[in-house]
């Protein structure tokens, strides 16, 4: 009597070995995996392999746990006849069903769930002998059940998405995993690469340039004022640029007396790139190159503007202003309003999908500046005043400086803020 009794136990005992080992593998997320994976310890490396092999470990932890329950099932019936008869069946079931439950189901797998790594390094050794003393089953199980599964599932899901990378750090802020500062760096280096020159660089319109035919003496008090350490110099017209100078090498012939030289004495050959070249591959050519300034051709090989090393790493930390440069800290304010915002016109739509957390994905053309994205979904030129509603809210133009947006306020609807 006795030995039935603790064999049952021990029955009970493996019954929560397998569901806590379920419960721990399978609630494992890509981090921890590639924690395993990279820990120095046997048991972590055999974890980690499991855990790639989803098919192989699930079947033979279902096949364990249920021969423990069936075999424990089968001992308390035949316990129950010796002790009371057919009347004590009952009993003896319900007693089992609540211990299997309480015992070897919910209690198991809640710890499982707190410790999931440790439960896992604890049953990797276990589990992979099982696998392989039972593979010829295991086999036969994985092949009737993929042939089923095949039937009514075509399509697979592919790995982790951006998105869904996205959502991991959204969760990760709200668990206070990290701050929202963190967060806004995480998106914006996750974008980064997705994100061409033209949404980051000085457009021609507000392009400082010189002719390269005037003197140091002709143009040193426009190079002071204007405050810039790299200047472009144009030939015929602003729109061709042949140069750039530096200012220190100006400031050093100025030292030296030479104000009659011309300033196409002391340019350097200047670095073309197209409009839709990724900012991470500017990053790239900006540190083989030694320079900090290109010039952004349009696709017809016009002049669109120019773009630098700032302006690329204001892309990944924010805007960043020098002792004389005059500037909003934050592209994007919110107002004493609820679910109002100041948002600068230059701002680029994905920014603020990420910064309001409004998911637009379902825009094209994210990287877009709202200034464009006002200007042609409007179909013209706005003015200050103008309104243009949204799925998310409405944007109302409160600056203009001639023909260019300066500031806009958006106003979400209840709840999209949330989205």
């Amino acid at each position: 009597m006795i030995l039935h009794l603790s064999v049952i136990l021990l029955l009970i005992i493996l019954s929560a070995f397998f569901s806590s080992s379920e419960t721990a593998f399978t609630s494992l997320s890509f981090l921890q995996i590639r924690s395993l994976e990279t820990d120095n310890r046997r048991s972590s490396r055999l974890a980690s392999r499991l855990a790639k092999s989803p098919d192989t470990l699930l079947t033979t932890i279902l096949i364990g746990n249920n021969i423990v329950n069936l075999t424990a099932s089968a001992l308390t019936t035949t316990f129950a006849l010796k002790i009371g008869g057919s009347y004590a069946v009952s009993y003896g079931t319900g007693i089992l069903t609540l211990l299997i439950l309480i015992f070897g189901e919910i209690v198991p797998k809640q710890l499982a769930i707190t410790h999931n790594m440790a439960f896992a390094r604890f049953s990797s050794g276990i589990i992979k002998m099982m696998s392989v003393l039972l593979y010829p089953l295991i086999a036969v199980i994985r092949f009737v059940s993929n042939t089923i599964t095949r039937l009514f599932n075509r399509e697979s899901e592919g790995s982790m998405s951006l998105d869904a990378l996205m959502h991991v750090v959204d969760v990760a802020e709200n668990e206070g995993i990290v701050d929202e500062y963190e967060t806004s760096l995480v998106q914006r280096v996750l974008h980064f690469s997705e994100a061409p020159v033209k949404s980051v660089m000085t457009h021609r319109t507000d392009l400082f340039s010189l002719s390269q035919t005037l003197t140091l003496g002709e143009a040193f008090s426009s190079i002071v004022n204007s405050k810039f350490s790299r200047i472009p110099l144009y030939g015929e017209s602003p729109e061709d640029i042949v140069g750039v100078v530096l200012i220190r090498d100006l400031l050093l012939a100025e030292v030296e007396g030479k104000t009659e030289s011309c300033l196409d004495e002391y340019m350097i050959k200047p670095v073309f790139v197209p409009e839709n070249r990724k900012v991470d591959d500017m990053l790239f050519q900006f540190q083989q190159n030694k320079q900090q300034i290109a010039i952004v051709l349009d696709e017809y090989g016009g002049l669109s503007g120019i773009v630098t090393l700032e302006d690329i790493i204001e892309q990944l930390f924010g805007e960043i202003y020098d002792e004389h440069e005059v500037g909003h800290i934050l592209r994007i304010q919110k107002e004493e309003h609820e679910n109002s915002y100041l948002i600068m016109a230059d701002t680029s739509l994905q920014e603020i999908s990420d910064e309001l957390d409004l998911h637009l994905d379902n825009m094209q053309e994210l990287n877009k500046t709202l200034a464009a994205y006002l200007i042609e979904t409007l179909g013209t030129i706005p003015v200050a005043g103008e309104i243009l509603g949204v799925d998310y809210g409405k944007y109302e133009i409160l600056e203009m400086n001639k023909n260019r947006i300066e500031r806009v306020r958006l106003v979400l609807t209840n709840g999209d803020e949330d989205q």
